[in-house]
């Protein structure tokens, strides 16, 4: 097999975003409060399940977009409970990737656009959203013990 330039790219694309989603949420569990917490858990327990769920190769079935509908709704849920403005642009990101899905559907949105735009918002951003609130929660852990 021959590695072009593209397909490195794609699996630092791909396992970089494993590496990433650990990491962020261990750190999360470590460092952050409950409304981190659950929001790592929900990122957590969405990657796992759609990892599990998915068809390589068949773009995304109904199952992945229900997933990301459902992660999106507890989005919700988080944000209306705990008013955390990290929580609030997460939803916005769960909200883009499941317009993603849509869009892929009605339109003729490519297969490599599509799961690159999907997995910039239900993966990257999504990621930098929950980062956030756990560098959010620290910091006022610091103020607050200073």
């Amino acid at each position: 097999m021959k590695i072009t330039f593209l397909y490195v790219l794609w699996l630092i694309w791909i396992y970089g975003g494993y590496v990433a989603v650990t990491a962020c949420c261990a750190w999360a569990f470590r460092s952050g409060g409950v409304t981190e917490r659950l929001g790592a858990a929900l990122i957590g327990m969405g990657w796992v399940v759609t990892g599990i769920l998915a068809k390589r190769g068949q773009g995304p079935g109904a199952e992945i977009v229900a997933i990301d509908v459902t992660v999106l709704l507890l989005f919700i849920a988080l944000t209306l409970k705990s008013r955390r403005l990290w929580t609030f642009f997460a939803s916005a990101c769960m909200l883009n990737a499941v317009f993603t899905h849509i869009a892929h559907q009605v339109t003729a949105f490519g297969l490599y656009s599509y799961s690159t735009a999907n997995g910039f918002w239900g993966g990257w951003a999504l990621l930098a959203c929950l980062a956030a609130g756990v560098a959010g929660h620290r910091r006022a852990e610091n103020c607050r013990l200073s």
